[in-house]
C-alpha cells in the first residue's frame, strides 16, 4: 500500500511539473494498440495468401489437376473405348503424323510410336502428366467448353468446378501471389518491429505472440471444421465424391501451417507472460 501511494504521489508530482505527461502515455497506448490492429490484419492477409501461394505452387497444382482430369475425364473407361482405335489409326499413319486419343477434351498429340507402343497405364499417366502441365500454363479452357456440353453449373457439377476451382490453380496467380505475399510480409515484419519498440520489456514478446496466435488460430480451427465436414459427408455421388477426397488433401496446408504459427504465437504469448511476472516478482523483493 506505502508502495502505491509512492507511486501515486511521484505521478501527481510529475504532472504538475510536466502537465502533458498523462496525455502523453495516452496517446503512446492509443497508436500502440492501432500498429497492433494492423498487424492483425496484416498478418492475417498474409497467412491467407500464404495459403494460396502454396496451393498454386506447380507441384501442388500439378498432383490437383492430374487427380481432377483423371475424374472429370472418366479417363480409365475413356482409354478402354479408344484404345483399338488409337492404334489402328496408329498403324495406317505416316510416321511424321500427330493422333489424339478420341473423347479426351484436352489437344494432347502423340507420335505414332506413342500411339503404337504406350500401355493404357502409361497412356494415362501421359495424358495426365500433359494436361496438367498445359492447364497449369493456360487455364481450363478445354475442360469448361467439354463441360459446357454436359449442362450441370452446381458446385460439384464439371462446370462448376472447372470455372471457380481449377481455373484458379495458375502459373500466373501464382507469380500475383508471390509478389503479393511478399509485401505483405514485409509490412507484416514493419508493423511488428514497430509493436516492438512501442512496448516495454518482455511485454513485447508478449505482444507480437498474442497478435501471430489471434491470427493464426481461427484459420487452423476453420481448416479442421472444413476437414471433419468433408470427412463426415456421405455423399454417394462420384464426382463430389473425388472432390470431397482432394479437398481433404489440400486442406492439410492450412491445417499445418496453422499448427506452426499457432504453437509459435502461443509460445511467444506464455514466455512474454511468464518473463514479466518473474521481473515484476523480481523487482518486489528488492
Amino acid at each position: 500500500m506505502a508502495r502505491d501511494r509512492s507511486a501515486a504521489s511521484l505521478a501527481a508530482s510529475l504532472e504538475e511539473r510536466y502537465p502533458g505527461i498523462a496525455a502523453s502515455s495516452s496517446e503512446r497506448s492509443g497508436v500502440k494498440w492501432l500498429v497492433a490492429t494492423l498487424f492483425f490484419i496484416t498478418f492475417a492477409a498474409l497467412l491467407f495468401s500464404l495459403q494460396l501461394f502454396q496451393l498454386t505452387s506447380e507441384g501442388t497444382s500439378k498432383r490437383t489437376l492430374r487427380r481432377s482430369v483423371a475424374v472429370l475425364t472418366e479417363i480409365d473407361p475413356l482409354i478402354d473405348r479408344n484404345y483399338d482405335d488409337l492404334h489402328e489409326r496408329a498403324a495406317s499413319a505416316a510416321p511424321g503424323d500427330e493422333l489424339r486419343l478420341r473423347e479426351y477434351p484436352i489437344d494432347v498429340p502423340l507420335t505414332r510410336d506413342q500411339a503404337q507402343t504406350l500401355s493404357k497405364q502409361d497412356l494415362r499417366e501421359l495424358l495426365l502428366d500433359r494436361s496438367a502441365d498445359v492447364m497449369y500454363s493456360h487455364g481450363t479452357a478445354p475442360l469448361r467448353a467439354s463441360a459446357s456440353g454436359r449442362g450441370s453449373v452446381g458446385a460439384f457439377s464439371v462446370g462448376g468446378i472447372t470455372n471457380h476451382g481449377l481455373g484458379f490453380l495458375r502459373k500466373r496467380n501464382h507469380d500475383i501471389l508471390a509478389v503479393l505475399t511478399f509485401v505483405l510480409a514485409a509490412l507484416s515484419a514493419i508493423l511488428g518491429v514497430s509493436l516492438v519498440a512501442l512496448c516495454r520489456g518482455f511485454g513485447r514478446v508478449a505482444a507480437v505472440g498474442g497478435v501471430v496466435f489471434a491470427a493464426s488460430a481461427p484459420m487452423l480451427l476453420i481448416a479442421l471444421g472444413a476437414r471433419v465436414y468433408m470427412s463426415a459427408s456421405g455423399d454417394n455421388e462420384y464426382l463430389q465424391r473425388e472432390f470431397l477426397s482432394i479437398g481433404r488433401g489440400l486442406l492439410w496446408i492450412p491445417i499445418r501451417n496453422g499448427i506452426v504459427f499457432t504453437l509459435l504465437g502461443a509460445l511467444m504469448l506464455a514466455m512474454g507472460v511468464a518473463l514479466a511476472r518473474w521481473s515484476d516478482r523480481g523487482e518486489a523483493a528488492r
